[in-house]
């Protein structure tokens, strides 16, 4: 049973697209999707080797001499789920709900970052009413990781000098640049020494995590620095010998949950400390996380790390920067610089934490990319950088950006459409940077709580937005 409206293309594309998997590093079914909807269209499309694809579409009549313009989205979306879920991104289809006007999935994220702009281009490319310049549907691999798929676009198969990016979150808002960023990975091999003997188990519950890029100024807490924060404060009081220690799930999402299992030598005031902490902890984000919970409970311990090298992870973890560290002066509200401490992982014979870094401008990111890796070497630890992307920068000129105003003010009467930078990264810089002359604007509907469970689709905005999306194809 269809739970969104077929009668509207865009609404069934992406209903269907939520029943085929597609988390990043896993979207060849849906480019065979893409291919197979191109090709049953008689439209001409090329598929890459990293499963891109691209779509062709010839202009409507009367608009044959106009210049070509690029409708792209990205095919991957960010696999999140709660705890309790016992969904398998691999095979399942998410289980869809709408809740007053907004579509969501039941105990999983949506994916409409960024299904939602792949629903919009389909759409559009089927549509054989509406009056468009030439298009070039261009689809992604990968963008929520690594930008593999951005990377690797021979922009040499595109002849075209217009890009419309459909990956942003807010209706009434269109992106004019975007931060550049790296993800960075500590590592170190450690020895566990089987044990059995009585310990603690400390669990952090309940935080609203989200995008790292998104999300970040808004201060939320990150509970791989709040286990970090608990266990720092405990060692203080006795040494600790961790046995596991596990926190987020993805590098650029703000963690949400965190675990881990410990003796203490000396615990006749653990459970003290432990509430001293949950109080003071819980009154600093009783603005941005009230839905917080701690908890201690007491268990068996069957392999331990040893006192000096849990001490060390400890104080690397308390002191690692995460979060929100400039701002700009110049453009009100946005997030020039930040550091996100995605992912810890002790496993039996190593242990790792992924960090993803985000700048406004290069010198940002390497500045701080440079901070952590120096940290890590007074450690003597493992540093790798990886997946680095650039900077959109704001351009000055833009016919672009100037017709989607005027197209915007008609359509909303008479509102204003407002331009800003984001924090996230887009594939955006990549494109620019290969093409310096594409001329780039990035539109999208609202969205809340990306990466997340929570997150959800306006469906009053999805239409509305695909309204304007035609309407400006329709003037450029």
């Amino acid at each position: 049973m269809a739970i969104l409206d077929a009668t509207k293309s865009y609404q069934k594309i992406f209903e269907e697209i939520t029943k085929i998997p597609h988390g990043s590093g896993e979207e060849k079914q849906i480019s065979d999707y893409l291919v197979s909807i191109a090709k049953e269209n008689n439209l001409k499309v090329i598929q890459d080797n990293v499963n891109n694809v691209i779509i062709f579409k010839d202009a409507s009549i009367g608009y044959e001499n106009h210049d070509a313009v690029i409708l792209q989205a990205h095919i991957d979306m960010v696999n999140e789920k709660n705890g309790d879920s016992h969904h398998d991104f691999s095979k399942d289809p998410l289980d869809l709900v709408v809740e007053d006007g907004f579509l969501k999935a039941k105990g999983t994220t949506l994916g409409a970052d960024d299904g939602a702009g792949v629903a919009y281009i389909v759409s559009v490319l089927l549509d054989s009413n509406l009056k468009h310049p030439p298009l070039i549907g261009l689809f992604t691999v990968n963008e929520e990781a690594t930008m593999e798929g951005a990377f690797n676009v021979d922009m040499n198969l595109i002849n075209a000098k217009k890009l419309i990016n459909i990956d942003g979150e807010e209706e009434d808002s269109s992106i004019t640049g975007s931060a550049g960023g790296m993800d960075i990975t500590i590592s170190h091999p450690i020895t566990h020494t089987k044990e059995n003997k009585n310990g603690y188990s400390l669990k952090v519950r309940g935080l609203l995590g989200g995008h790292s890029g998104a999300e970040i100024n808004k201060e939320r807490g990150n509970s791989n620095k709040i286990i970090a924060r608990i266990l720092h404060v405990l060692s203080k009081e006795s040494p600790i010998q961790l046995s596991t220690l596990k926190g987020g799930l993805k590098i650029n999402a703000i963690p949400r949950e965190a675990d881990a299992t410990f003796i203490m030598d000396n615990d006749a005031k653990c459970q003290e400390i432990v509430n001293q902490c949950i109080t003071e902890i819980k009154k600093e984000l009783e603005f941005t996380d009230s839905g917080l919970t701690i908890t201690l409970e007491t268990t068996t311990i069957e392999s331990i790390v040893d006192a000096e090298t849990s001490q060390s992870i400890i104080d690397y973890l308390y002191l690692v920067p995460t979060g929100l560290r400039h701002k700009s002066d110049h453009l009100q509200g946005l997030t020039t610089s930040s550091e996100n401490l995605g992912i810890v992982d002790l496993t039996e014979t190593t242990f790792e934490f992924g960090l993803s870094v985000r700048g406004a401008l290069d010198s940002y990111v390497q500045d701080l990319a440079d901070e952590i890796q120096t940290l890590a070497k007074v450690f003597g630890y493992n540093a790798i950088t990886e997946n680095w992307y650039p900077a959109w920068d704001y351009m000055d000129n833009s016919p672009m950006r100037d017709t989607m105003a005027k197209v915007y003010k008609e359509v909303h009467n008479g509102k204003d459409i407002q331009m800003y930078a984001v924090h996230g990264g887009l594939e955006c810089g990549i494109f620019k940077e290969k093409c310096p002359d594409l001329d780039i604007v990035a539109i999208g509907p609202n969205i809340y709580d990306v990466h997340t469970p929570d997150e959800k689709l306006d469906l009053a905005s999805f239409d509305r937005t695909y309204t304007f999306l035609c309407k400006y194809l329709e003037n450029l």
